[in-house]
């Protein structure tokens, strides 16, 4: 039994014109079809679709494909099964002539075919009803998912009056916002915040407690995202469109909910919800013609003239009409090159949706009578307001904290920024302004957008007294602003900083140690700053103690001042390391390309002069390690996510008469991977002539795992002759780092 249901499942049944592929609920219609004569494709149910010629872009394999599962829309009952009209790479340039047949008699209400677009909403294209074939034709200017229903397109009860509906406590999720809080005035609505992240701002909720539709004027605030409930639907689409071009008409429904995004470039949010009689009329047009499938730009169109009318209109039934029948008629069904008559016939089949909203509209006067005067048409207050986000650890001191006295000062003058309080935001006596014109809202305006961007520490260029220097030097946040999760702050916070900094203000603030403001800078080109002075220094060359070598990466009271050029952390580009004393402390400073700065404290006296020695990829993984070179001594410096790590193992290197130590890499054991290997050698020499004649050699190997040296086998030989000679000089011949 089994087999001969497989092998029915799988039939290929021939068809006039066409291949039917048949499944186990209904069959699939394939139909190869000329661009150039046209064609009909017709299914075994009845529907059928006829192309003209030239209505395609190409020949192309038509498939009607059923789709039972598809469930009707709101408010409509299906009369025929969805299909799916598929026309593979081909394009529909003009129309098509669409038929489905009625699988049971006309009856009262809009019979219409209707069609889902891409973003799932439906919307109805009209139609020709033939009762005695039971089918209804149209001509439709697109394919998609197609079927007929019926629906009834009444005028709608609308109730108005505030707390008409006791509206729960709106749900935002599980992690609440810890930076924006949010009220409503007046009852009429509740809110809640959730958390925003580094790739979205912070959501605002809104619900309503009444029972009829309320706008919200939310007058010049940047787009924000307006989310209607119940999943896709016509209405929320035609809300949707008249928000788009007027914010203060921005729809929140009875009983719904209203979902705006909160901007991190701003502290306050403040607007209002109203009701009022343009909110009954317009909710009123937009019910109508949604239950009667009337595309989303047809209805915003007339919705945008109801709310154009002066209030004194809005009560008589013929100007609301005049909108409404403005919008049906100057609605384009097919494209713009479509001849006439086809475009003609297309608006015939729609005489009986069209018919049926202006007669559902004449039902207005009633509703408008009914609604009273409940008082609530001044409108309801919604505010919500971010608290300031401080960083309170610097970019390179990922282990510190900045100090209290410099987030004191940077709370003062994020308030005074706010405040706009110029005098009080002035830097302190002996201190002037720094290559800067900017004088009063323009200054605390760049002083708020600094002291929520993480800052780096290094010292203040005008004054060289040690500071956290703040600054937006990039738009992209390409430069140091960029790894804010390494701060360790929240990521509600980091997605308030990335947002602040979006515009892109290019100025530099330094806070001293002791809180003092030091300089404002600004001026300086996009994404200059930091990755320019990085070139900078790059630029100077290696190179051990050298008192020229300086700017911003460097301390203006440091001491023997070294550096090395390599590629830290694997990206293509060189960077730098510097390595300086700062008051008896040595601390290693990795410079990357792009900017962005890491600091080791090093673990060397004031008597000890670390140097960098070269470099190295010894540990095979992505970027370069770097030899430090103390004395006789070797430690190795590497570049890893969280910042610089000095391996913690030390290498003796000897040159002697009767010592030589060295250090190298290679793949010793043939894994391809390498080894890093430490060896030295002990020669004896012939008291007459000094030459070699014997040597005691030990090597061992070391493995990697990540950045930790393992010690592996360790290897002694004793050597005479020649073989004794040739391993005179480090590193040893057979100890190279030629897998590079």
């Amino acid at each position: 039994m089994r087999v001969a249901l497989a092998a029915v499942v799988a039939a290929v049944l021939l068809a006039v014109g066409g291949v039917v592929v048949w499944t186990l609920r209904s069959p699939v219609t394939a139909v190869q079809v000329s661009a150039t004569r046209g064609g009909t494709v017709t299914t075994d149910e009845g529907v059928s679709v006829r192309f003209a010629p030239g209505a395609l872009s190409e020949d192309t394999q038509v498939r009607v494909v059923p789709r039972p599962s598809i469930a009707a829309p709101h408010g409509l009952t299906w009369l025929t099964e969805p299909v799916d009209i598929e026309l593979g790479d081909a394009r529909l340039l003009t129309s098509a002539t669409l038929r489905l047949p009625l699988r049971e008699p006309v009856g009262d209400g809009l019979t219409t075919v209707v069609s889902r677009g891409e973003d799932g909403v439906w919307s109805g294209q009209g139609g020709m009803i033939d009762p005695a074939n039971s089918t209804i034709t149209t001509i439709v200017g697109r394919l998609s998912i197609l079927s007929a229903g019926r629906t009834k397109v009444p005028g709608p009860g609308l109730s108005a009056g505030a707390g008409a509906y006791d509206a729960a406590d709106p749900e935002c999720g599980t992690t609440r916002s810890d930076r924006w809080t949010a009220r409503a005035e007046g009852g009429a609505v509740k809110t809640c915040v959730a958390a925003g992240a580094a790739d979205r701002p912070a959501l605002l909720r809104v619900a309503s407690n009444r029972a009829s539709g309320q706008f919200a004027e939310l007058g010049d605030y940047p787009p924000m995202t307006i989310a209607q409930p119940g999943g896709p639907s016509l209405a929320g689409a035609v809300w949707r469109g008249v928000a788009e071009v007027d914010r203060d008409h921005t729809f929140l429904p009875g009983k719904g909910t209203l979902d705006l995004s909160l901007p991190g470039s701003y502290r306050t949010i403040d607007f209002v919800t109203r009701t009022g009689l343009d909110v009954t009329v317009a909710e009123y047009v937009v019910e109508v013609m949604s239950r009667a499938f009337v595309p989303a730009a047809v209805t915003v169109q007339a919705v945008r003239c109801v709310l154009a009318l002066p209030a004194a209109a809005l009560t008589r039934e013929n100007q609301v009409l005049a909108c409404v029948a403005g919008a049906l008629a100057t609605e384009r069904i097919l494209p713009g090159a479509v001849a006439g008559t086809d475009e003609k016939l297309a608006r015939q089949n729609r005489d009986g949706r069209n018919q049926a909203v202006l007669t559902a509209i004449r039902g207005l006067p009633a509703v408008v009578a009914g609604r009273g005067d409940d008082g609530d048409d001044a409108g309801w207050r919604v505010v919500a307001e971010r608290s300031p986000v401080i960083p309170r650890k610097a970019l390179n001191e990922p282990g510190g904290a900045i100090p209290a006295s410099v987030v004191a000062t940077q709370e003062r003058l994020y308030a005074t920024a706010l405040r706009d309080a110029l005098p009080e935001a002035l830097p302190p006596a002996g201190l002037v302004w720094s290559n800067t014109t900017l004088s009063g809202r323009r200054v605390t305006g760049a002083v708020a957008a600094l002291v929520t961007t993480p800052p780096l520490r290094w010292p203040c260029d005008e004054t060289a007294r040690d500071g956290y220097v703040y600054g937006l030097a990039d738009p992209n946040l390409l430069t140091y602003p960029a790894r804010l999760i390494d701060l360790g702050l929240p990521p509600e916070d980091v997605g308030i900083v990335r947002q602040t900094a979006a515009g892109g203000r290019d100025y530099r603030l330094c806070i001293a140690l002791d809180g003092t403001w030091t300089s404002l800078t600004h001026g300086l080109p996009v994404g200059g700053f930091p990755s320019d002075e990085a070139t900078r220094v790059g630029a100077m060359g290696p190179g051990e103690c050298r008192p020229d070598l300086g700017g911003a990466f460097v301390p203006a009271d440091a001491g023997c001042r070294s550096s090395a050029r390599a590629d830290l952390d694997g990206d293509g580009r060189t960077d730098t390391l510097l390595v300086y004393q700062r008051a008896g402390s040595w601390t290693a400073r990795a410079v990357l390309a792009a900017g962005r700065v890491f600091d080791l404290a090093l673990p060397y006296g004031r008597d000890e002069k670390p140097v960098p020695a070269g470099e190295l990829d010894l540990d095979g993984q992505t970027g370069e390690e770097v030899v430090l070179r103390t004395g006789t001594a070797l430690r190795l410096l590497s570049l890893e996510a969280a910042g610089l790590v000095l391996v913690d193992k030390e290498f003796a290197t000897a040159s002697s008469l009767v010592r030589t130590a060295g250090l190298g890499c290679s793949d010793v054991n043939h894994d391809g991977r390498p080894e890093l290997v430490e060896a030295g050698s002990v020669f004896d020499r012939d008291p007459a002539t000094g030459a070699i004649v014997g040597a005691r050699t030990t090597e061992t190997r070391w493995t990697w795992a990540g950045k930790t040296l393992n010690r592996g086998e360790t290897i002694r030989r004793s050597l005479t002759g020649g073989q004794a000679i040739a391993v005179a000089a480090p590193p040893y011949r057979d100890v190279t780092c030629s897998w590079r």
